[in-house]
């Protein structure tokens, strides 16, 4: 017994100290995604939430993309079946993964600089605003961007090894298992088949790992199969409504096309705040490549594969279209070889300077974390308040704007009991409950259809019973 867990990781070998500070940024990471919880956005979360709910009463259909994302949809569905639909059972998941990159990471940096780049990459893992921020949004990148860490350090851990079969299959499990998270988890198998390329190992070595992740597909198809009656199904959604409808509608000019494969991506990593964070982390890259740093050119290859795949994976090639948008949220799986490689770098620089880079780091970080968080909590702030008076009051016809109507079906668990319909659906107000979220009723994200006139300027007819910086309520 070498003491070496399956991931090569000589445990043993971690010091007691070492275990306590990690134990101690495992806490500061979840306490940080605590205090700074987003939760609702009201857009993709509402359809899992919903999906998530149907499932456990036994509907299922396959209408969006989002209903195909069996690995994702799994585990809130578990969280719904334990503490019921809300808030915090819908992200539960994305903050556990969140949280557990933290140790991931930790291992990663370990491996081929020490205890104290571990130690130091999991710090900026901690407070990383990317990683902070979208811990409690409902989105598959934030688990994927686990899966994929893991994915590596499992590969790793086989390059080691005199036996890597069950590592690589347990590799190749977890890229499958990304893969039923969401589509752009394949985007990481370039840097496998560029390594057997470079390093001119057999192709045999590999097998077990494509084995492995080509079951877990191969078990999606058969599943689809029996469920909608369509193996390719996830596939059919994908060309349905990325290519004939999100990517088509939006990117119709050469420039539209050339700016979201060439400029998209830097610009979101570079833009102020995530520049703060992604620049120091290229550079570090940078900086150990030109030292030849053991195990550099492995995690810039990581890198590399995501960052091409994101900017260049077509979803049609006639008429050519990128592959999806890209968001802020999107951005995790990208963090990770970073946040190991800035990790690295910091540790080996002189104690004094290494001290001064890891506390400016953090108020970076922490400044950057906080105007995030003020940012995405004001989609559903509205709603939140609003569904406590309604509670209260409990009118039987509430009318509002159309996100206003999806959060307060959301906050009573998609099973209201009363009715919520939207102004352009309302026909008249009359006799219902009428809420003005001043934040959508604005403007909002531009996202949904034009407010009436006459809810940015109520009649007087309207009895204003409830009013807040956020929300106006009247009886109409």
């Amino acid at each position: 017994m070498d003491g070496k867990g399956l991931g090569g990781l000589n445990y043993i070998s971690v010091s007691k100290r070492c275990i306590f500070w990690l134990v101690l940024l495992l806490i500061l990471a979840a306490g940080v995604r605590g205090i700074y919880f987003t939760g609702l956005q009201i857009g993709d979360d509402i359809v899992y939430s919903k999906t998530a709910l149907e499932r456990l009463e036994g509907t299922l259909r396959f209408t969006n993309v989002q209903q195909t994302r069996m690995g994702f949809l799994l585990p809130i569905m578990l969280f719904y079946a334990v503490f019921g639909p809300g808030e915090v059972p819908l992200v539960l998941y994305n903050i556990i993964c969140s949280v557990g990159l933290v140790g991931v990471v930790f291992a990663l940096a370990r491996r081929y600089w020490g205890e104290k780049a571990g130690l130091m990459a999991s710090w900026i893992a901690a407070i990383h605003p990317n990683l902070v921020r979208f811990a409690s949004e409902c989105h598959a990148d934030t688990p994927v961007a686990l899966w994929h860490a893991l994915v590596v350090h499992f590969f790793l851990g086989a390059l080691d090894s005199e036996r890597p079969a069950k590592r690589l299959a347990l590799a190749g499990l977890l890229l499958g298992w990304a893969y039923l998270h969401k589509e752009h988890a394949v985007f990481i198998i370039p840097f496998f088949v560029s390594h057997w390329l470079l390093t001119g190992r057999r192709w045999t070595w590999y097998l077990p790992m494509a084995l492995a992740a080509l079951g877990v597909f191969l078990a999606e198809l058969a599943g689809f199969a029996i469920l909608a009656g369509n193996p390719f199904k996830r596939f059919e959604m994908i060309r349905y409504w990325h290519v004939g409808r999100y990517m088509a509608e939006h990117y119709t000019t050469v420039g539209s096309i050339l700016y979201r494969l060439f400029l998209d991506l830097p610009v979101r990593m570079l833009a102020p705040w995530h520049g703060l964070v992604f620049l120091p982390g290229l550079a570090a890259g940078v900086w150990l490549l030109r030292r030849r740093e053991g195990g550099a050119r492995l995690l810039a290859g990581w890198w590399a594969s995501i960052y091409v795949g994101y900017c260049f994976w077509p979803s049609s090639l006639i008429p050519f279209l990128p592959g999806f948008f890209l968001f802020e949220w999107t951005l995790p799986v990208l963090a990770a070889p970073l946040v190991c490689v800035l990790g690295a770098a910091v540790s080996r620089a002189r104690p004094a300077w290494s001290v001064a880079a890891g506390l400016a780091l953090s108020a970076l970080h922490m400044i950057a974390v906080q105007g995030a968080w003020r940012h995405e909590r004001v989609y559903a702030e509205g709603a939140r308040e609003a569904i406590g008076w309604i509670v209260r009051e409990r009118p039987a016809l509430v009318i509002s704007d159309v996100k206003t109507v999806e959060a307060l079906d959301f906050f009573e668990g998609h099973r209201p009991a009363r009715r919520y319909v939207s102004f352009q659906d309302a026909g008249g107000p009359g006799g219902a409950v009428v809420i003005v979220d001043k934040y959508w009723c604005a403007g909002g994200r531009g996202e949904g259809p034009p407010i009436p006139p006459e809810i940015r300027s109520p009649p007087a007819r309207w009895r204003k019973v409830f009013d807040s910086p956020r929300i106006s309520i009247y009886r109409a």
